[in-house]
């Protein structure tokens, strides 16, 4: 039998980050990823860095993401090629203005810089932008974005540079308790022991944590993008544009231009049927993103015609998890001591790594995370089934509604 201070379950940016935080404590740290590290949904992210966000306790999270990819560059005596481009946020209906002021103020509250552009500025910084529409536009100069894959791994391998051990190919197949205390996990190649167990596992976390009388309130939504074939206008170096009137994002991907698009109603799967194997996969409905494409793409032309007549190129997609409110599942529950859970990344995983990181190697610590989880608190819904179609429905609609980030 072999026993850690902290087990994680899942190879992701999340499971990674808190490894790699955990594991500078001194602590003994196994993460535990049944396929490979970064192999399944983390991956399929479009590496979004957005500090600008519509409620402030999100703010520090990414801003303790940025701080770590400083800090890992050190550690690792390398770049990970962020792209500090910052992000334009574009609005054009009354509503979405009023929400973009917003957005600025809440951003403003929480020390992130914003400045206002008038129509010119913006099409200076992203000339495909429609010349015919009017518009506010707000810049996040601090934003950027990263290759999801690059991070994960820089997390990973800072965490095996400070002892933590990381296993690929090992199941983890029930969480074991004695009462009401964790002792461990069951996995494929036997019991491991652990003071702590922490639920990092995407898409798969409620279905570990449900046996223990505990429902995860996330539900597994389909996140996707496609990248356009290179166009002369699509630019390295220009910022991400947040379109929330189209519900769709942009970001350079060279020469090309990535995008995604939120559809009015996502795509949800029952958790206990998502394969291990995300390839595997097989959506009832729209599963090659052709009917949310066709759906977005009107929209997203009015901002920026050029998608019309630039072919596609690549489509991605993948499945992040979502809550009712958009807001991250974090922490204990209460009635199961040395049980976290750190899931619900509600398609900003990538951009919280950092602070979640942190928070969750503090909590597995027994100390105080430095930021206030009470809006993550996983039981905040009371009692919920994440099986349940309504419920998985709800989650799917926090993304439908989601403008930022």
């Amino acid at each position: 039998m072999r026993s850690f201070d902290c087990i994680i379950i899942g190879g992701g940016v999340l499971g990674c980050a808190i490894a790699w935080y955990r594991a500078k404590d001194g602590a003994s740290v196994a993460l535990l990823e049944r396929c490979r590290v970064a192999g399944a949904n983390s991956s399929r992210a479009a590496g979004l860095l957005s500090r600008a966000r519509s409620k402030v306790a999100v703010i520090p999270l990414v801003a303790e993401t940025f701080a770590a990819i400083a800090e890992l560059e050190g550690e690792l005596g390398e770049p990970l090629g962020l792209s500090q481009v910052g992000s334009l946020h574009v609005a054009s209906s009354a509503g979405e203005r009023a929400n973009l002021a917003e957005l600025a103020r809440v951003s403003a509250e929480g020390g992130v810089l914003a400045e206002w552009l008038d129509r010119d500025d913006a099409l200076r910084a992203v000339p495909w932008l429609a010349t015919d529409l009017d518009v506010d536009a707000v810049f996040f100069p601090g934003d950027g974005f990263i290759d999801p894959n690059t991070l994960v791994q820089a997390y990973a391998r800072a965490a095996r540079a400070r002892g933590a051990q990381l296993w690929e190919g090992v199941d983890v197949t029930a969480i074991r308790l004695d009462g009401d205390r964790v002792l461990g996990v069951e996995t494929s190649q036997g019991f491991m022991a652990g003071d702590v167990v922490v639920d990092a596992a995407g898409a798969w976390a409620a279905t570990l944590a449900r046996p223990l009388g505990i429902g995860l309130p996330t539900a597994p939504v389909r996140s996707q993008y496609w990248i356009t074939a290179p166009h002369l206008l699509f630019r390295p170096g220009q910022p991400m544009v947040l379109l929330p009137d189209a519900r769709a994002y942009t970001r350079p991907e060279g020469t090309r231009l990535l995008f995604g698009l939120r559809e009015a109603v996502c795509p949800h799967v029952d958790p206990w049927e998502v394969p291990a194997d995300l390839g595997r996969l097989r959506l009832s409905q729209d599963p090659g993103g052709w009917d949310s494409l066709g759906e977005g793409i009107p929209a997203l032309a009015r901002f920026v015609p050029l998608v019309e007549q630039v072919g596609i190129a690549n489509y991605i997609s993948g499945l992040s998890t979502y809550t009712p409110d958009g807001m991250f599942a974090l922490g204990a529950m209460p009635g199961v001591r040395g049980f976290l859970a750190a899931t619900g990344c509600c398609g900003a995983g990538m951009a919280a790594s950092g602070g979640i990181g942190l928070a969750l190697a503090r909590l597995a610590a027994h100390q105080p995370p430095p930021f206030d989880l009470g809006p993550h608190r996983i039981d905040r819904f009371g009692p919920v089934d994440p099986a349940d179609a309504r419920f998985r429905q709800l989650c799917a609609d926090a993304r439908s509604l989601k403008r930022s980030g």
